[in-house]
């Protein structure tokens, strides 16, 4: 008797997501607006979770109907054991996207399903997915369109946007809101009037989080951060808050960061979750789940939980660091003293935080020490960092997962880039995270070189001009007169290796210890500014002369333009002869005689103007005349050149690497507090015995 045929069972996969989020949280240009704007984000989850809760009632939801859940991204599935899983789908869609329209005017949320198997969900599963969405994204109606297109009776003080009557008469929100008094009776478009209502309950989950975390590692803020939005934005801006400010800030950082190689993981879970069931230990949280069918299910949402701990867990330990770093310079902590820490974006591995433009550097080195040390001992994290890490070169295609194809072949830290902009207070938010945005870009250029084990990068820029439209445009004024991007963390050491500006292998050093190349480069700065390198509370009273700095950095204003095969770069000695109406180069021997002649008008050679011979030569009388200078050069030799990082091969002079130091150490030198680089150096010597300098390298990482 022949066997039927068991009927094939469907289910259907939701996504849900919000759109243009940098765009909804900068459509303001105040700063309490976009607090706001960052939490109605997050509220993505919580709409999804409390309507598919009414839809399935009286059922609890299911454990196979979470997954993925992210800031501004969810995946859930509904089967037929939930009952119809198509109607399901387009009812929990259609609810969430009314949910986004009266909770948070302006937000864009799209939802698109597609049916499945009943199967255990698969990549080819989540790829379909994302092709639906990608595809009904480029015809759908942008969230603007919800509003009025033709002429208004007034328009919102903030936006193109109509404005609307207060919260208070609309009813429209179903979150308990206190708009102040200025807010009600100001003309504000619904988005403005939700945004800034939102505000207060953004900073005060914010802080409560970050004291949290704090409290488990029995860590404490000396100093409450300030909660009321209205008198924090007053620090960053004019407007109507600068009634109540008490210190506004003289700059503004804006800090963006975005981890290395996460996008890789997510792009290809299912050779994620083979390396994991490969290499890892543990692939589950503390609750454990017994259903073959949610292997890759429970493994996304895992990877998405520890994520989000360590991300969350590292704002909160810079911005403790950034509070002591604070005492130090102030003595006494108060609301108006301590350094403000405004996180306005953390998505996934991307964050993006507001800060005093003195403290942001550091907090963006502190972000990344801690992202890296936090994901390093997570032993699911740690083994995706080998994923994150890249394929070999010549690593063949493969449609499974073979760790001898990978750059890292043990669990090792994730990796992150942070890109830093600091600007004039009252400048434009949008543009300086563009400009942030654009650090970021650069700096994964260097960190994620094809082929080289990748690396954590700090990129930074100060702003000088208020008139600045094009980030990419300012970028590019500075190249080839910076060693900007600067590789730091763990895989440093190895990355920087032989491309130090000193070629010869006794490279000089500034310490015997073994110091970070974050420390390395602090103690240049140090050393820069007149100070012991291994000390910098002492004073050597020698700081190398900031007008012949500036002056060196304008000389490179013109060798960038310096063709590669220029004679003067291998012939010229920095002077030429004179010969009627012609110039050639001269001769070490013509030189040396004119030196020992008193009358000028008997000497025959002349100092050459050629860009790379000025430098030449006015970097050899600044080691001769002035004082300070061999210090620096001591402590620049052993800092890496960003020309020969991008190309080993590289045979420019040892001079031209060190002077382009100079505009880096102008502006460290500027924007970074008092006691940074003492308490810095000292930590980073601390915590870095002589005996651990294998763990500085790719050591247990790349194989």
């Amino acid at each position: 008797m022949a066997s039927r045929e068991e009927p094939t069972m469907t289910s259907y996969l939701v996504m849900l997501q919000t759109n243009s989020n940098q765009s909804f949280i900068f459509s303001s240009p105040r700063l309490r607006e976009q607090i706001g704007a960052s939490f109605e984000i997050t509220l993505l989850s919580r709409w999804v979770k409390e309507e598919a809760e009414k839809l399935l009632k009286p059922k609890p939801l299911p454990s196979s109907f979470w997954v993925s859940d992210s800031s501004g991204k969810v995946i859930v599935r509904f089967t037929e054991a939930d009952g119809d899983p198509k109607d399901l789908a387009k009812q929990l869609i259609r609810e969430v996207t009314l949910r986004a329209l009266t909770d948070a005017p302006g937000l864009d949320v799209t939802g698109v399903f597609i049916e499945t198997s009943s199967g255990p969900v698969d990549p080819a599963d989540l790829e379909r997915l994302d092709r639906e969405f990608s595809e009904y994204s480029l015809n759908r109606r942008p969230a603007a369109a919800r509003f009025p297109q033709f002429p208004f009776l007034e328009r919102g003080s903030e936006s193109a946007l109509p404005a609307s009557a207060s919260l208070c008469d609309l009813k429209l929100i179903q979150e308990p809101l206190k708009p102040n008094s200025f807010d009600e009776s100001s003309p504000l478009s619904l988005p403005s009037r939700v945004k800034r209502a939102f505000a207060r309950t953004s900073r005060e989950q914010q802080v409560e989080d970050v004291e949290k975390r704090l409290n488990k590692r029995r860590k404490k803020l000396e100093q409450e951060p300030l909660l009321d939005p209205t008198k924090l934005a007053a620090a960053f801006q004019d407007g109507e808050e600068s009634e109540d400010a008490k210190d506004m800030l003289s700059s503004v950082g804006v800090i963006h960061i975005d981890g290395n190689g996460v996008g890789a993981i997510m792009r290809d879970l299912g050779c994620a979750h083979r390396a994991v069931q490969i290499v890892g230990d543990s692939t589950t949280s503390d609750e454990e789940t017994t259903e073959e069918s949610e292997g890759l299910q429970s493994f996304i949402m895992e990877v998405n939980r520890r994520l989000d701990n360590v991300v969350k867990d590292a704002i909160a330990l810079s911005w403790y660091d950034v509070q002591k770093l604070t005492l130090k310079d102030v003595q006494q902590l108060t609301q108006d003293t301590v350094a403000p820490i405004v996180p306005v974006l953390v998505g996934g591995d991307d964050v993006t935080v507001y800060t005093d433009g003195r403290y942001a550097i550091p907090f963006a080195e502190a972000y990344i020490h801690h992202y890296e040390e936090l994901t390093k001992k997570d032993d699911l994290l740690s083994v995706l960092a080998i994923v994150a890490g890249g394929k070999k070169t010549d690593a063949p295609d493969r449609d499974h997962f073979e760790i001898g194809d990978y750059i890292i072949q043990s669990p090792s830290p994730l990796t992150a880039s942070a890109g830093v902009a600091i600007v004039g207070r009252n400048f434009p938010f949008h543009i300086a995270y563009d400009l942030a945005e654009g650090l970021v870009s650069r700096g994964k250029k260097l960190g994620k070189k094809k082929g080289e084990v990748p690396c954590s990068t700090i990129d930074f820029h100060v702003l000088r001009d208020a008139t600045v439209l094009d980030p990419g445009e300012t970028l590019d004024e500075y190249k080839g007169r910076t060693q900007r991007p600067f590789l730091i963390g763990q895989y440093a050491p190895d990355r920087i290796a032989n491309t130090t500006t000193t070629s010869s292998e006794e490279t000089p050093t500034t310490t015997s210890q073994t110091l970070s190349s974050w420390a390395r480069i602090l103690q240049a700065v140090a050393v820069f500014d007149g100070m012991k390198p291994d000390d910098p509370t002492q004073t050597t009273g020698d700081p190398f002369p900031r007008a012949r700095a500036n002056r060196i950095v304008k000389l490179l204003t013109d060798y960038v333009n310096v063709p590669k095969d220029d004679a003067a770069r291998s012939k010229c000695l920095g002077y030429v002869v004179l010969k009627g109406n012609k110039e050639a180069f001269a001769t070490q021997e013509q030189i040396d005689n004119d030196k020992q002649k008193s009358d000028d008008a008997k000497r025959i050679t002349k100092r050459c103007d050629h860009p790379i011979c000025a430098i030449r030569l006015e970097w050899t009388d600044a080691q001769e005349n002035a004082r300070g200078t061999k210090a620096l050069v001591k402590a620049l030799g052993p800092l890496p050149s960003k020309t020969r990082l991008d190309d080993p091969k590289e045979d420019t002079e040892d001079c031209i690497e060190q002077v382009r130091w100079l505009l880096d150490l102008i502006d460290l030198s500027g924007n970074l507090p008092d006691r940074y680089l003492a308490s810095r150096i000292r930590d980073d010597a601390d915590r870095v015995a002589p005996e651990e300098a294998a763990d500085d390298s790719t050591a247990g990482g790349a194989q």
